[in-house]
């Protein structure tokens, strides 16, 4: 070390010594931002920074032992060797590629390989440089020294791309002097090597020629490795931009800008974590009602258009602590930290605020909200249980019509375990066809002739006992399920009235998705051919909201029906759309009037008037109406009055297994004083 220091303090000229070292600082500096290029690319682009780091750093290696060499003052004539300066530079540059290259590799012992051989092409640099440095004298070599360097550079440079590979804070500027140490290590332990026997004195290159070179090596230097470092520098910035508008597209909902899924379950999860100064959280699900109504009818457009403005509100109204997210749809999730209940009450007070009537140039809407809660001092601490349980708080306030917040307890977990439950026996009882069918009359007005039966599907449970329609009919839906159920009703219906001894219609029901069905005209084919039932006997009732979903397809499928020969009705009419453009559309065989309306029309003028309108519109457009839902002698007085054509009810039949009794039927519908009991119309 005493000698490295006399050879630097009494050999050189220490301006040019400090240059030197300025050169190799912001040259490492380059490299270091160069390799981080190197790492964060693939394939082509992978391979160029590798060659232009190379080069960076071969130059930085090349000018520092260039400006040292200049201030080196050897008391002899020196030239020097044009070809062998130049080999020495394409010699660093040669040997730090592949060292990069396997610096950059996700292996842990590849820093500090790639490092050694950067090392190594360092000390080839130096002593083909000297070889170079041609001095009117004898040199001659200390070979200790000579091992020093080498190992010195090798090690040193090791140690600064292992520290760069790693993950602690601070590497890059640790990096940064670990390989500048390496160069400038082996340059001055190089020359300390050196001894020249001066043979004759001379005038070589001149102290101002010398200055002048280094000056000129130094800005080249600077002009490459800056122009390498720039390079970096703007690919990194650019890179960084690209990840953050990508980072944003992928945690932004692209119609709101709202956060999406994914990033509100990372907020959740930070927020798990960190509490950020509030002992409460709460976690808010909320889904839109009446949203779809938009949908349907302004289109698709509308609806867009709606929750843009909605989200707009939802953003406005934000305070420190709250979070709303879009999560798909028209539901939404927040995610309030708060200090007292009564933060929490303003927040959905605020929430509930923002669906007020929206006033659009095409149209205005006005809109509700379903909205389940769940507390985190209460409900847990995980953000999936959290998420699932104020979706169910949600749903409970959806399927109670409530626009009241409602919070989570743990009977709806118990009611979601009974639904599952339900479903499973379901699925189990529709591959044993454990269901039956029973069958409710269909008079015609005034004859009291039967024009046919609706085939009502039953299932009696084995634990539960007999489940009503109600319950598992939406289930089935839900599921899934309601297509192979369907499926087996309309079969079963088909063979049992093929054994009638009568010609009566059947009526089956078809659900809305299984007019969706591609393979519906299939399956009521296959059904009538394999019972025998001729397709006249067959009707199929659907509601409206069947069609509404796909109109084009769902006629479609109604006019291939129709052709076959197969009745079709339109049922629950006067609920839902109940929109004429639908019978405009498809010439229906039958209107079957809602019972909700037959239910007050001895005491409702205006459901009376519903009732005589709808009886004039079907005589209008040819389409008799059946009032359902009759009880009492007086409904079916006013039914006959106001000009409906049939009627089906408990008044002249409960469903039942058996098929009412015709006589039975003729003689209720006569409005005779005797009124039958339950038993003996069933």
């Amino acid at each position: 070390m005493i000698r490295v220091a006399l050879c630097i303090g009494q050999e050189h000229d220490l301006r040019l010594v400090l240059l030197a070292l300025l050169i190799c600082v912001i040259g490492s500096a380059a490299t270091v931002q160069l390799f981080h290029r190197i790492t964060a690319s693939v394939g082509y682009s992978r391979f160029g920074w590798i060659v232009l780091a190379a080069v960076g750093t071969g130059t930085m290696v090349w000018a520092t032992h260039f400006v040292a060499m200049m201030a080196f003052r050897a008391s002899a004539p020196v030239v020097l060797d044009p070809l062998l300066t130049l080999a020495s530079l394409l010699a660093v540059i040669a040997l730090a590629i592949p060292g990069l290259a396997i610096a950059a590799r996700r292996r842990r012992w590849a820093g500090a390989a790639g490092g050694a051989m950067i090392g190594a092409g360092v000390s080839t640099m130096h002593y083909v440089g000297m070889a170079a440095y041609r001095v009117d004298g004898i040199v001659t070599w200390d070979w200790r020294y000579v091992a020093a360097s080498v190992v010195l550079s090798s090690g040193i440079a090791a140690a600064a791309f292992q520290v760069l590979n790693g993950r602690r804070s601070g590497r890059n500027a640790t990096a940064v002097g670990l390989l500048a140490l390496a160069v400038a290590a082996l340059h001055f332990t190089g020359m300390a090597a050196m001894h020249i026997a001066v043979l004759r004195l001379g005038a070589g290159l001149s102290d101002l020629t010398m200055v002048a070179l280094a000056v000129t090596t130094t800005v080249a230097t600077g002009i490459i490795v800056g122009c390498a470092a720039i390079s970096a520098l703007l690919d990194g910035h650019t890179q960084t931009e690209a990840y953050r508008r990508l980072r944003r597209m992928a945690m932004h909902d692209g119609l709101t800008d709202l956060p999406n899924r994914t990033s509100f379950i990372e907020e959740l999860e930070r927020r798990f974590r960190i509490r950020d100064g509030y002992p409460c959280m709460a976690v808010i699900m909320m889904d839109l009602s009446r949203f779809k109504v938009v949908n349907d009818t302004y289109g698709h457009q509308a609806g867009d258009q709606l929750l843009v403005a909605l989200a707009a509100r939802m953003a406005a109204m934000l305070q420190p602590g709250e979070c709303i997210a879009r999560l798909g749809g028209d539901e939404f999730a927040a995610v309030v930290s708060y200090h007292t209940p009564d933060a929490l009450h303003d927040f959905l007070a605020r929430l509930q605020g923002c669906t007020a009537t929206f006033d659009f140039d095409r149209f205005s809407a006005a809109i509700g909200a379903n909205i389940g809660v769940a507390l985190a001092v209460h409900d847990g601490f995980d953000a999936d249980a959290m998420l699932a349980k104020a979706d169910l708080a949600m749903y409970r306030a959806k399927s109670a019509h409530s626009n009241e917040p409602c919070f989570y307890d743990s009977q709806m977990d118990d009611a979601v375990r009974e639904r599952r439950e339900l479903i499973a026996d379901l699925r189990t009882a529709i591959d044993a066809s454990a269901f039956e069918l029973h069958y409710q009359v269909q008079a015609t007005i005034p004859s009291g002739e039967i024009a046919g039966y609706e085939a009502l599907v039953r299932w009696h449970h084995p634990v539960r006992g007999m489940v009503p329609p109600s319950e598992f009919i939406p289930l089935a839906e839900k599921s899934g399920d309601i297509v192979p159920l369907s499926i087996w009703i309309l079969r079963q219906a088909c063979f049992e009235a093929a054994l009638w001894p009568n010609r009566h219609k059947v009526a089956v029901n078809l659900s809305p998705i299984h007019l969706a069905d591609p393979r519906l005209i299939e399956t009521v084919s296959s059904a009538l051919a394999d019972s025998g039932l001729p397709p006249e006997r067959l009707s199929l009732e659907l509601t409206e909201s069947a069609i509404i979903h796909d109109r084009r397809f769902a006629l479609e499928q109604l006019a291939r029906l129709k052709a076959m020969g197969i009745a079709i009705a339109l049922d629950d009419f006067g609920v839902g759309y109940s929109s004429l453009d639908v019978l405009r559309a498809f010439p229906f065989d039958r209107i079957k009037l809602d019972a909700s309306f037959v239910a007050e029309i001895e005491t409702s003028e205006q459901a009376v008037s519903i009732l005589r309108s709808v009886a004039a519109l079907g005589t209008t457009l040819n389409m008799p109406v059946l009032a359902e839902g009759v009880e009492q002698p007086a409904q079916l007085s006013i039914v006959a009055r106001e000009g409906c054509g049939a009627i089906q009810g408990y008044l002249i039949g409960k469903p039942s297994r058996t098929l009412a009794d015709a006589e039975q039927v003729r003689r209720i519908m006569a409005l005779k004083p005797q009124i039958v009991s339950d038993a003996d119309v069933a």
